[in-house]
């Protein structure tokens, strides 16, 4: 059954959740992380934008674990790899 690019795609069997967890970033453009299925034992290392990461994430239903490069990510980026930039409210004060 063919699925558009919004549909989320479930992992290999019901009964495996999928987590991704961030290990690097590349040149300011890629996002580097590990996917994994179930409890770990079936893993794999990939390397994509930053959009096909947010798209493959949202897809596959992925848990983002915690990381220690998710402050590497490009300043003035957001989603599953960095938190939003801060922007002045009203009153000129910056807001999350």
């Amino acid at each position: 059954m063919p699925t558009d690019r919004t549909t989320p795609v479930s992992p290999a069997t019901p009964d495996m959740t999928a987590f991704v967890r961030v290990t690097g970033i590349r040149g300011g453009r890629f996002v580097e992380f590990v996917y994994g299925l179930g409890d770990g034992d079936l893993a794999v290392e990939l390397i994509m934008p930053f959009a096909a990461f947010d798209e493959f994430c949202v897809r596959q239903r992925a848990v983002v674990l915690p990381s220690d490069v998710v402050d590497a990510a490009p300043a003035g980026t957001a989603g599953l790899y960095h938190p939003p930039p801060a922007s002045p409210d009203l009153d000129g004060r910056e807001t999350a």
